[in-house]
């Protein structure tokens, strides 16, 4: 099984970049997780239509805007743009290249215009016994709800017990010039894609 992974990244005025992880860009401290980061961390600049991202071991890579790999984020524009439900599917394993295990998981989140949320998250492995001889099956289930609030690019999630986290959010786009994708959105540095 392949997945394809989309990394968000900041690309700053003072020609610096950062790939966020889950925590709401304005929650974090820069300074701090640079230092303790580096690795997160890049320089960039535009060459014409390219862009060009230098990561922090001096390794350039060259995207054009809108190719399908590089592309505009946009933030949300208040909560009732966010609606519908959204998954993501990543796993592992060694199936695709002869192997016998693979894992498997998706993690739903269905948004509703009044502000409320769902939650689902399925995880299953498997073991052909193709090598072994023995064969293995296990899956797990886990649900939640709540309230949301998405502005900018950071959405809130609250839990019916009060808890509540704060992460990067931000819509993907599609042609060029850029205009607005509301089928794909990251939750922090994962990419959920509407499920039709």
């Amino acid at each position: 099984m392949l997945t394809m992974t989309y990394i968000p990244v900041i690309l700053f005025k003072d020609g610096s970049f950062y790939e966020i992880g889950d925590p709401a860009l304005e929650d974090i401290d820069l300074a701090a997780v640079r230092a303790a980061r580096p690795a997160d961390w890049g320089r960039w600049r535009q060459e014409g239509a390219q862009f060009v991202l230098t990561d922090h071991k001096g390794r350039p890579d060259s995207f054009k805007l809108q190719d399908g790999e590089f592309f505009k984020a946009f933030p949300a524009d208040g909560t009732a743009s966010l609606s519908g439900e959204y998954r993501s599917i990543s796993g592992g394993g060694n199936s695709a290249m002869g192997g016998e295990v693979m894992i498997a998981s998706e993690s739903r989140y269905h948004f509703q215009p009044g502000g409320t949320y769902t939650t689902g998250r399925s995880t299953g492995a498997m073991n052909s016994g193709a090598m072994s001889g023995a064969g293995s099956t296990v899956a797990s289930r886990r649900n939640g709800a709540g309230r949301f609030s998405a502005e900018r690019y950071t959405i809130t999630l609250e839990r019916p017990d009060g808890r509540s986290e704060r992460r990067f959010f931000a819509f993907g786009s599609q042609k060029s010039p850029p205009l607005i994708d509301k089928d794909m959105l990251f939750l922090g540095d994962t990419v959920y894609s509407l499920d039709d």
